[in-house]
């Protein structure tokens, strides 16, 4: 998790647009790899989607995770970073699950933990939310997310997972999305390829239910610029319906990959509304129900 954070801006929500943080959404039918619960304002599970309280939890995720440096050339920042992860899965109640692989001269592992409902004799139809591979805030999300919908219960026959990464690629947006979408950096934006572009518009409608936070969508052939150069693009290659949620990172926030990139820059109180209407979107993916 080589991750570093947004920016603060003037305006509340230009500050949260440059915390550079994404969560990469996959739908998965047979296979599982990576996925993240959500649970819904009258199904709550652990804890509230209290917005103080959470901007708190997430600030102090960021905090111990993104201080330091922490990728496969600094291994104890690194440790200690995967080490807060799985406190938190396990004081969560979760069973962690970890599968190691060399980076180099150096290991790395996934940790991951889930959530399912399933149907005997069938496989389970898997919701993958891959979080936070690069960077502090959206691992903090995937944290915060699954303390939240610990005890939701999707649709039978549905296992929804949350995956933790180590490092991570670079990601980036289309040129010329100005011609098309606000001028002002306060919105996400939900981005997949043409193929994905069913769960495009099924997440954003989701999210955009209740308007806690600008979002914007787009669904583009492959090679357009910056359309896969993300995680999820590894589940398109695969053939799963995949989309990134992101800030679109560099392009709205000068700090990304620099040492400025610190814990104090993102706007924790605009955070917690992404991640409440993150929430909402996994639990329409996953179809969930009142437990």
């Amino acid at each position: 998790m080589h991750d570093r954070l947004g920016a603060c801006c003037p305006n509340a929500m230009r500050k949260f647009a440059r915390s550079h943080w994404k969560i990469l959404i996959a739908i998965l039918l047979a296979v599982a790899l990576a996925t993240l619960t959500l649970e819904t304002d009258s199904a709550p599970a652990s804890g509230t989607l209290s917005g103080p309280d959470l901007s708190v939890r997430l600030r102090t995720h960021v905090e111990a995770i993104a201080a330091k440096e922490h990728d496969t050339a600094t291994p104890h920042e690194l440790e200690q970073a995967a080490r807060h992860i799985e406190t938190a899965l396990q004081d969560y109640g979760y069973t962690l699950r970890r599968q190691e692989y060399g980076a180099g001269s150096r290991k790395g592992r996934k940790i991951e933990v889930s959530v399912s409902n399933p149907a005997p004799g069938a496989k389970p139809e898997r919701i993958f939310i891959v979080g936070a591979n690069g960077n502090g805030s959206g691992t903090a999300a995937v944290l915060e997310l699954a303390r939240l919908l610990k005890t939701m219960q999707p649709r039978r026959g549905t296992e929804v997972r949350f995956v933790f990464f180590v490092n991570e690629e670079p990601p980036s947006q289309p040129p010329g999305l100005e011609q098309h979408y606000p001028s002002t950096g306060n919105f996400i934006a939900f981005v997949g390829t043409l193929e994905s572009s069913a769960l495009v518009r099924q997440a954003l409608a989701a999210f955009k239910a209740r308007p806690d936070f600008p979002a914007e969508g787009l669904a583009a052939p492959a090679h357009v610029m910056g359309v896969t150069l993300s995680d999820h693009s590894a589940y398109n290659r695969h053939g799963y319906p995949a989309l990134m949620i992101t800030d679109t990172a560099f392009l709205r926030y000068p700090y990304y990959h620099t040492a400025q990139d610190t814990p104090d820059k993102p706007d924790y109180a605009g955070m917690a509304r992404v991640v409440k209407g993150l929430a909402r979107t996994i639990d329409s993916l996953a179809g969930a129900t009142n437990t």
